[in-house]
């Protein structure tokens, strides 16, 4: 045989085989057509299940009010007319760890010597069992350390907390490390001076004493001894382990005769942030774990979860404590290792004056932890406060300005404010249905997944596919078919779905966005039922299990929180529901101030994710599922033929 006829033989061959496997795709997908329009019902179903939640979920947006918020320091607040506030709004603002009605929108940063009072709240706020206290001791414990400032953790010392405690208040304290001449002999002789041992209310009726800076600290070698403190088992169970509230690590400080020098010092300030009862609470302080992303371009109204913490809660106080101690830079005695407070740059202390006096006492009566511990001894406002302030001894009233006349002074209060507004619409819907919006989706495609099961499942279990097999068809035209029979469903459920999200409840979204969302969806839902289709035998024990998959997988979404780094939520969208319910999130934050999401928006971090992650990741997942699937195919023990090894 020639070399001509040998390629006119092949190439004939392999035309034979490509029209033969084009037969046998025509002929499946008749099978196909006529196997789904047997059940008009249920084909019709896969389409608009979906949508009907869709529609439903539209339908409930539209029954609720849609808010013009105005410019300015405005909120949505009662979900039913925009309002625009001053600026200096003296009320409104609910922190979740400090118990006190604080200024709406400009707060003011809390003082060393509120801190000091919180540390003595919270300790009675987190004492262990105190009901079991009869009601005399409870009543001199809790006045003891929230009245009497009665917090030092020496038991010979006076002030150490009373007795009628049992035991059952430990004390928070602030960490401080290195344990060194710099940080022992200095830094907290010079803040003692600054911060001693006084009575802030000393009358007949209402008593109000502040811990000294000293009986407020506790000294560790070195930041990783505070780390290993903060999690050994003995953490806070005595007086000899005292619960931290916050520490200031000193990274890199002068030594040995270079203390009291202008030189380089590093610090870091450790708050804990673990969250609070809200699974989206920022915690005391915000975590900075890089969750938290630059700009927010969905959002448009003013968020004040963040610097409301950093503000009121001690972060910011403990900064201003560490600058005001650099700035000043107190005198240094080398050859007794002592400081004498004096600052050597007089430029950094105010000059005394009455008017000034009053208006650095005044950040005083604006503290947010002051008026906090007032509270809880059910003593008189701040405007009790002012008059108590007014009523002070020289001498008191000189040790309470002494470290407010360190520069920065907190001349303005030192006033923390958002920037204002534009106005914007705002549904708050999306707010309302958020626990449930992603389930309700994830709902809307039990009744798809489980469908598809059924089909690529009882062709093994009816023996149909072997037969096919026998007359020819390969395992890959049969699947393929399959898929090319439901991606025409699920293009037309797409197309629906996204006519009827426009329709109410992604009116202001681009429709070929919504549509790629829900196509792209669903054809990672056909390849995940393929991939499950191919473990199971009997239709109904499959179907039934990959409902259950479906649903779990949609259950681990609800470990993501909205600071969760976006790496792990990518990650986390190589489960489909999880960047379906992701996807959806980010959907319902643009709806929910007016914008949508348009082609040009669709890269934009909202919540650490982006629409564009969840559209790739669709697609990465069909890829996936189906090469999985493919494989397992080939794998899995049958009743009939030989599994490859």
């Amino acid at each position: 045989m020639t070399l001509q006829e040998k390629l006119v033989k092949t190439s004939s061959k392999e035309l034979s085989t490509r029209r033969t496997s084009w037969t046998f795709i025509r002929s499946l997908l008749w099978k196909n057509w006529l196997i789904k329009n047997r059940q008009p019902a249920a084909t019709a179903c896969e389409i608009l299940v979906p949508t009907f939640f869709i529609l439903l979920l539209g339908m409930l947006k539209l029954i609720t009010t849609t808010v013009d918020v105005p410019a300015g320091w405005s909120d949505d607040a009662d979900n039913t007319a925009g309002t625009r506030y001053n600026l200096f709004q003296p009320t409104g603002l609910d922190i979740e760890w400090v118990d006190a009605d604080l200024p709406k929108f400009a707060l003011h940063e809390s003082t060393m010597t509120g801190l000091m009072l919180k540390l003595a709240r919270q300790s009675i706020d987190d004492g262990l069992r105190l009901e079991e206290l009869s009601a005399s001791d409870l009543t001199a414990c809790r006045t003891g350390v929230l009245a009497g400032g009665l917090v030092d953790t020496n038991t010979s010392s006076p002030f150490s907390v009373p007795t009628e405690c049992s035991g059952k208040v430990v004390p928070y304290k602030i960490g401080i490390a290195p344990d060194n001449a710099f940080t022992r002999n200095y830094f907290a002789e010079a803040m003692e001076m600054w911060y001693p041992r006084l009575d802030l209310l000393n009358s007949t009726t209402e008593t109000l004493t502040i811990p000294s800076f000293k009986e407020s600290i506790q000294f560790f070698d070195t930041n990783d001894a505070l780390t290993d403190y903060v999690k050994s088992d003995t953490y806070g169970d005595n007086f000899d382990n005292p619960k931290i509230y916050a520490a200031i690590v000193f990274d890199s400080a002068p030594s040995g005769d270079d203390i009291g020098t202008f030189g380089s010092i590093e610090y870091s300030l450790r708050l804990n942030a673990t969250r609070g009862d809200d699974r989206d609470s920022v915690g005391r302080v915000p975590t900075t774990d890089g969750g938290l992303v630059d700009v927010e371009s969905f959002q448009k109204d003013i968020v004040t979860d963040y610097y409301s913490a950093y503000t009121v809660t001690g972060f910011m106080t403990l900064q201003t404590l560490v600058t005001r101690f650099v700035t000043c830079m107190p005198e240094w005695n080398s050859a007794n290792q002592s400081t004498t407070g004096v600052c050597q740059r007089s430029q950094t202390t105010a000059m005394a004056s009455s008017e000034l006096d009053n208006t650095l006492l005044n950040s005083l009566t604006e503290d947010g932890l002051i008026k906090e511990a007032l509270n809880g001894l059910g003593l008189s406002d701040s405007a009790g406060l002012s008059s108590a302030l007014a009523a002070l001894s020289n001498s008191t009233r000189e040790a309470l300005l002494k470290p407010l006349r360190q520069a920065p002074q907190p001349i303005m209060g030192s006033t923390v404010a958002p920037f204002p507004v534009d106005d914007y619409t705002s549904s708050p819907f999306y707010e309302s249905v958020d626990t449930v919006f992603s389930l309700t989706f994830i709902m809307a495609y039990l009744f798809t997944i489980s469908r598809i099961l059924v089909v690529l499942i009882q062709e093994k279990e009816l023996r149909l596919r072997e037969f096919m097999k026998i007359l020819g068809v390969t395992e890959k035209t049969i699947i393929l078919t399959w898929y090319m029979t439901y991606a025409a469903i699920l293009f037309v459920g797409a197309v629906v779905q996204a006519l009827a999200g426009l329709a109410g409840l992604f009116p202001n979204s681009s429709l070929i966005v919504t549509f790629l969302f829900f196509f792209l969806f669903g054809l990672s839902v056909l390849a995940l039922a393929f991939l499950i289709s191919t473990l199971f035998s009997k239709a109904r024990v499959g179907a039934f299990v990959g409902m259950v998959a479906f649903f779990a997988m949609y259950a681990i979404s609800q470990g993501f929180t909205t600071g969760t780094a976006e790496s792990t939520k990518t990650f986390g969208s190589v489960l489909s529901p999880v960047a379906l319910c992701l996807g959806i999130a980010v959907l319902a934050n643009a709806e929910e101030t007016g914008e949508g999401v348009q082609f040009s928006t669709m890269d934009t971090l909202s919540d650490n994710y982006r629409l564009s992650t969840a559209l790739m990741m669709f697609a990465f997942d069909t890829i996936l599922y189906t090469i999985l699937g493919l494989y397992f195919e080939k794998v899995m023990p049958k009743e009939y033929g030989t599994s490859l090894k």
